[in-house]
């Protein structure tokens, strides 16, 4: 008992000594202080300094001793650094531990499970000393000495009688126990790659990597990661569950989405960044980064193995090409003692980039093993998505015996699009390079004054040269405003226009309001039809434009922007390529013209306002009174991310109240009443309870809210403190 309080009171004198650095939160990107997002931040210094919040688990040491019995030496500590114990004593919190262990056996690629134990159950635990462990394993060991074995620590520490959560972590080991190889883990998707939309990835409450996950979902375990993530993501059955409610957000042959690449593999060892390339200047022509990874002795020949030669070297280097690359540019990887071709790369062009961001592109961090997808097709994981194929049986395929042999057929990349390759066969067709993209950019807009009819002067291209509006199957403008909020919008195909200067000059029919006030904005979707070869057929599809706008001023000195509230970037973390509407509209500031606050749908029966509409869909199933919009019912969406995290969507701080001058009301004719005031349908949106609504009822009227007098920045019931993880 004396030790325990000399401990305690040691500890304390730690912590006063350490208060300047106890809000450090693990890997937070602003530097490593909690912010008015994060719980912690409303503690008081005191509640800081004993509670301590976070989790962070370190392995020290892996030692295999003669009795076989693994022994790990690791430490558990806040993210300031200082100890914590796991029966929640010294320090406020048990923290829990469970353990697994896997190794890959030799000449394999898939982990096989060895041991799953936890504190509470199995093993020894010794306290070598204040936040520093030694956990002795039940297990005895009995796999290959030489081969790659992964453990894998997994931490929970309860903080809920605190109101804060249960923080979890993992630590990670890989190594080779007789010490004569490196280890070589399987790392093909990773926990950043995830959490571009999962926002935290989190499973069983602890396990927040794919290399954790391995440990036990692989052949020799529960049901194969692979065959599970795929089964899930495409909302098909793995393992006797049914994911048939899961909508994927993203398209689902975008397999870099999750298998996010562009660095060299052990397999794929040369890469080009970017491809395709972005070509804006109408050339046809476009310059990349070529990158290699760790070889002997090379050549890079351009087109064949035997073609002009680019680069000549060994180890891990790069190159720029010149200004030259144009779709199907060929580079050949050839072994510069053998004269064997190592890797053929195929780069094409893009106009996808040239307005706004490109869509589709990799995020996150790519995996050691990211291109395992290329050249590991199996009749497990593809029929996880391919479900109307029975492998077994011959049903939609020849029938399959051996998935060793599926390479055979279907090669990782042959360069051409639709074929059987498997790049090929995930072609995502936006990104096809028979598509010569759609450019459209906005030069002026002039004759802005109330009741005149703007002329905007434009231009119209490809990546391969420049376009008449003649042959446009849609060149549509919108024209909206005012850019406070948008309550004006005419839409008109653009027929009458005028060639100026190499450029293109159209007059809209329609006339500004004669008591058009501030600033209005001119909007775009535009499309041409193109022949695509889709391997077995050619067929006719949409090429369509990215969404420019132009503001412009009407009584305004100088044109104001409408307000940025989310950005389209954010929107492709989890969906990869917005597409919505025949695929003509691509970006939210776009939405929004049509989107308006006073928006319904055809029946007039729902509001299709852009902040309630998106609000709703994705609160979807924790909605407490559902969302529809006709026949299209939102009430089972689940969010995959964490709902708290406005940041997920917003921009600038833009779910911040009070909300800029001029946003008008919103018109919601299946709520409670109707128009409702800007900033209440944001919040009810989302809490659709009958208490909210009351709530926010009573604090507005006709002509004003009062929300920012508690929700405000600062304030006791702020936005950042009610949505705070």
């Amino acid at each position: 008992m004396r030790v325990k309080i000399i401990w305690s009171l040691l500890l304390s004198i730690a912590c006063l000594c350490s208060a300047n650095n106890l809000a450090a939160k693990s890997e937070a990107a602003d530097g490593g202080f909690y912010t008015t997002k994060d719980k912690e931040f409303y503690l008081t210094p005191e509640q800081l300094i004993y509670i301590r919040p976070g989790l962070d688990i370190d392995i020290l040491d892996v030692v295999l001793p003669a009795d076989m019995q693994l022994e790990v030496t690791y430490t558990i500590k806040d993210p300031a650094g200082l100890p914590l114990n796991h029966d929640g004593i010294a320090t406020p919190g048990a923290v829990d531990m469970r353990f697994t262990l896997a190794n890959i056996p030799m000449d394999e690629e898939q982990k096989v499970r060895l041991a799953y134990e936890r504190i509470s159950r199995n093993g020894t635990l010794t306290e070598v000393a204040p936040g520093t462990y030694k956990y002795k394993f039940d297990y005895v060991y009995d796999a290959d000495m030489d081969t790659t074995n992964t453990l894998v620590l997994g931490g929970r520490r309860d903080l809920r009688d605190f109101e804060l959560d249960r923080y979890a972590d993992n630590a990670i080991q890989n190594w080779v126990p007789s010490g004569l190889f490196d280890a070589v883990p399987r790392d093909i998707v990773t926990t950043e790659t995830c959490n571009r939309c999962h926002d935290p990835l989190q499973l069983h409450g602890r396990w927040q990597q794919p290399q954790a996950c391995t440990q036990c979902h692989n052949p020799t375990g529960n049901t194969r990661f692979e065959e599970l993530i795929h089964a899930v993501h495409a909302a098909t059955e793995a393992g006797g569950h049914d994911f048939s409610s899961v909508t994927y957000p993203a398209p689902l042959n975008a397999c870099e989405t999750c298998h996010t690449g562009g660095t060299p593999t052990q397999n794929f060892p040369l890469v080009a960044n970017p491809n395709p390339i972005p070509v804006c200047d109408m050339s046809g022509l476009g310059a990349t980064m070529l990158e290699w990874g760790k070889l002997g002795a090379f050549e890079i020949h351009m087109n064949t193995a035997d073609g002009p030669l680019f680069a000549a070297t060994a180890g891990e280097g790069s190159a720029m090409t010149g200004k030259w690359v144009s779709d199907g540019s060929t580079f050949v990887l050839v072994d510069q003692a053998t004269g064997d071709t190592l890797q053929t790369l195929y780069v094409n062009t893009t106009a996808l980039g040239c307005v706004s961001n490109a869509p589709g592109t990799f995020r996150g961090e790519a995996g050691a093993q990211h291109t395992n997808w290329l050249d590991h097709p199996s009749s497990v994981v593809c029929g996880a998505c391919h479900v109307d194929i029975d492998f077994e049986n011959g049903v939609g395929h020849i029938a399959v015996s051996n998935d060793d042999l599926c390479g055979n057929c279907h090669r990782p990349d042959t360069g051409v699009e639709f074929d059987r390759s498997v790049k090929g066969a995930h072609t995502e067709l936006y990104k096809s390079s028979q598509l010569p993209g759609v450019i459209v950019e906005f030069m002026e807009v002039t004759n802005t004054g109330p009741g005149q009819h703007p002329t905007v002067t434009f231009s119209v291209s490809s990546k391969n040269g420049p376009l008449n509006p003649a042959d446009m199957n849609r060149l549509r403008f919108k024209l909206s405003g005012p850019n406070e909020d948008f309550s004006f919008y005419e839409s008109e195909d653009v027929e009458n226009y005028v060639q100026v200067d190499g450029n293109w000059a159209y007059t809209f029919e329609t006339a500004l309001p004669d008591d058009a006030e501030g600033s209005y904005t001119i909007s775009v979707e535009a499309r041409n039809l193109v022949d695509v070869d889709m391997g077995n057929e050619v067929s006719e599809e949409r090429d369509t434009a990215e969404n420019p706008q132009i503001a412009f001023a009407v009584t305004d000195d100088a044109a104001m922007w409408r307000r940025t509230v989310v950005k389209d970037y954010n929107c492709e973390n989890c969906h990869s390529n917005l597409s919505f509407h025949g695929g003509n509209r691509h970006d939210p500031d776009y939405c929004g013209v049509c989107h308006m606050p006073e928006a319904v749908d055809r029946g007039d029966e729902q509001t299709i306002a852009l902040k309630y509409m998106i609000h709703s869909i994705h609160r979807g199933a924790e909605l407490e009174n559902g969302f529809a919009i006709g026949s299209h019912d939102y009430s089972e969406v689940e969010y995959p991310g964490d709902l708290r995290n406005c940041e997920a969507c917003h921009t600038g701080n833009s779910q911040q109240i009070p909300i800029a001058d001029g946003a008008l009301p919103t018109v919601t004719p299946q709520a409670w009443w109707s128009p409702m005031q800007p900033q209440a349908a944001a919040c009810l949106s989302c809490h659709d309870g009958d208490d909210a609504a009351v709530h926010a009822y009573t604090n507005t009227t006709f002509f004003g809210e009062s929300c920012s007098t508690c929700h405000g920045e600062g304030k006791e019931a702020s936005v950042d403190k009610v949505h705070a993880q």
